[in-house]
C-alpha cells in the first residue's frame, strides 16, 4: 500500500538541497502530487544554510544530496547537527552514493531517512511520512 493523501496538522515546510536541477524539479512534483506543502529550493549546502539562518525558515524536513558544491551534505549536517534550534529537524537522504553499512553507520545519528538515486517515488514517499510523522495527523492509503 502507498500513500494516495497526507493531511498534515500544520503546514509542511520541506528544504530541498539538490544541486542537480532536473532532480530537484522530480523531487517537488513527486512531494507536491502527494500533499500541499510549503517547498524551499537550494542548490547548495551553503544556500541551504543561509535560507535557515539567515532567513530564519526552519524545515518540517530537509531532503539532502550528499554530493553538493561548495559545502557538501556531511558538512551541512555537522553545522546544523550543532545548533540546538534544529536538533528536531529530521534529515532525509537522497544521494547516488551508495546506502553502505559503513555510510549507514556515519550517518546514523543524523538523519531519519537514506534513499538511493533514482528516486523511485513511494520510496521517497513512505520516508517522508516517517520522518513528518509528528505533525501529521492522517493517511489516506489505496
Amino acid at each position: 500500500m502507498r500513500p494516495t493523501e497526507i493531511k498534515l496538522s500544520k503546514t509542511a515546510r520541506i528544504l530541498i538541497i539538490e544541486d542537480d536541477k532536473d532532480q530537484r524539479r522530480l523531487l517537488v512534483k513527486f512531494i507536491r502530487q502527494a500533499f500541499a506543502c510549503e517547498i524551499l529550493e537550494a542548490e547548495d549546502g551553503l544556500e541551504g544554510l543561509r535560507i535557515m539562518l539567515q532567513d530564519k525558515q526552519v524545515p518540517s524536513l530537509v531532503l539532502l544530496d550528499l554530493m553538493l558544491p561548495y559545502l557538501s551534505g556531511v558538512e551541512f549536517l555537522n553545522v546544523i547537527r550543532g545548533r540546538t534550534e534544529f536538533d528536531e529537524v529530521p534529515v532525509v537522504v537522497c544521494s547516488s552514493v551508495a546506502d553502505t553499512s559503513e555510510m549507514r553507520g556515519t550517518l546514523s545519528n543524523c538523519i531519519q531517512g537514506y534513499l538511493v538515486k533514482p528516486i523511485n517515488k513511494e520510496k521517497l514517499l513512505e520516508k517522508l511520512v516517517a520522518a513528518l510523522h509528528p505533525i501529521m495527523f492522517r493517511v489516506d492509503y489505496q
